[in-house]
C-alpha cells in the first residue's frame, strides 16, 4: 500500500530494551499503576475506569467512565501535562437536554475518541434504566464545549469507534452489536455520519484466549501498513470471564480484511489491581495515544475499578501482528 501522507511513524522497536521478565507480554505497565482510582474524585465515587483518550496540543485528555455513589454511569474529562498524573473534572460532560433522547441515556460509558476533520468525536454506550444499549455520540474541539449528535445505531450495540479519516470517500466506523459467543464486529460506511450501511463483518481469527467473545478497543490507528487495531478478547473459565488485549492489522483500503494478527494476547491480568475489583480478571481498553516518536500509551480499565497505563511502540505492535516478536 502506498505510504499515506498523514501516516504516523512507527518509531524504533523496544523489543531488545524491555526487561527480560516482560518479554511474555508486549505492553509494559507503568510503575505508578493504577493512575486513577475512586480516591482521585472529590465526591462519593464507586469506580473510575474504561476511558477514551486523546491529545489536545500538549495536554493529555481522558474521558473516563465514572460510577457515582448511586452506581449511575457518567462521562467526565480528565487532563494531564505528562500523561500519567490526571486531574478529573468533578462535573460530568454537559449534554444538551433532549427529552426524547435522554430516555435512552440513563447511563453513558465506555467512550472511544476519534480526531476527525478537526473535531474530537466521542462515541459511547448509551443505556436505558432497563439495560437497553445503543451508541450515542457527541463532539468537541476543546473538551469544554460539546455538540450532542443523533444516535449512531439502533438498540443493542455497545462497541463503536470512528476511523480518523474517510475511506474510499466515505466515513467509516467499527461497531459490535451486543452478544456473547456469537458477537461479531462490523465495518460500516456513511456519506454524512448520519446514514450508515454497507456492513461488512471483520473476520478475526478466534484464538483460544478470545473464544467467548471479542470487541474493539481504542479507535483504529493509521500506519504505513494499514489500520492497527487493539482489541479485547474474552475467555470463559469455570469461575468467570477473563478479559485480555490483543492486536491485529486491517487493510488500509478495506478494513474488513484482517491482513495480520498477533495470535497471542499482548497483556493479561497479572497484577493485584487487575485481578481484584468489581469485575475480577479484567483488562479492558478503549483509549490510546500515539506519540510523534511512535510510542503508544494504552490506557486501560482494571477490574471495572481503576484506570491504568501501559506503553509499547507502533513498531512492536506491527511486529507482533506479523509474528516477529
Amino acid at each position: 500500500m502506498p505510504k499515506p501522507a498523514c501516516a504516523l511513524s512507527v518509531g524504533e522497536s523496544r523489543l531488545e530494551k524491555r526487561d527480560p521478565e516482560m518479554k511474555a507480554e508486549l505492553l509494559k505497565r507503568h510503575p505508578e499503576n493504577p493512575i486513577l482510582t475512586h480516591r482521585d474524585l472529590p465526591f462519593l465515587c464507586n469506580a473510575i475506569y474504561n476511558c477514551g483518550a486523546a491529545k489536545l496540543g500538549d495536554t493529555y485528555i481522558l474521558v473516563p467512565r465514572v460510577e457515582d455513589g448511586r452506581r449511575d454511569n457518567h462521562l467526565h474529562v480528565a487532563r494531564s501535562a505528562d500523561g500519567v498524573h490526571f486531574t478529573v473534572n468533578p462535573e460530568p460532560i454537559p449534554f444538551r437536554p433532549d427529552p426524547e433522547a435522554d430516555v435512552w441515556e440513563k447511563h453513558r460509558y465506555d467512550p472511544r475518541v476519534t480526531l476527525l476533520e478537526g473535531w474530537y468525536y466521542i462515541l459511547y454506550c448509551a443505556e436505558t434504566a432497563t439495560g437497553i444499549c445503543r451508541i450515542g455520540a457527541t463532539r468537541t474541539r476543546d473538551f469544554r464545549q460539546f455538540d450532542r449528535l443523533p444516535f449512531m445505531t439502533p438498540p443493542w450495540n455497545r462497541n463503536a469507534a470512528l476511523f480518523p479519516e474517510k475511506i474510499g470517500g466515505k466515513y467509516a466506523r467499527l461497531e459490535r452489536p451486543m452478544g456473547d459467543g456469537d458477537s461479531m464486529t462490523f465495518v460500516s460506511y456513511s456519506p454524512d455520519l448520519k446514514h450508515w450501511g454497507e456492513h461488512k463483518p471483520l473476520h478475526l481469527k478466534v484464538e483460544t484466549w478470545l473464544t467467548f467473545k471479542w470487541g474493539i478497543g481504542p479507535a483504529p490507528i493509521k500506519t504505513e501498513e494499514g489500520w492497527l487495531l487493539i482489541f479485547h478478547g474474552v475467555w470463559r473459565s469455570c469461575n468467570g470471564l477473563v478479559y485480555r488485549l490483543g492486536v491485529c492489522l486491517l487493510d488500509g483500503e478495506d478494513p474488513s480484511r484482517v491482513i495480520a494478527q498477533c495470535p497471542e494476547f499482548i497483556i493479561t491480568p497479572r497484577e493485584p489491581y487487575e485481578r481484584c475489583g468489581d469485575v475480577p480478571n479484567c483488562i479492558f481498553s478503549n483509549g490510546a495515544v500515539v506519540e510523534p516518536d511512535g510510542e503508544v500509551k494504552v490506557y486501560y480499565g482494571a477490574c471495572d475499578t481503576a484506570i491504568c497505563l501501559a506503553t509499547t511502540t507502533l513498531a512492536d505492535l506491527l511486529a507482533a501482528c506479523h509474528g516477529k516478536l
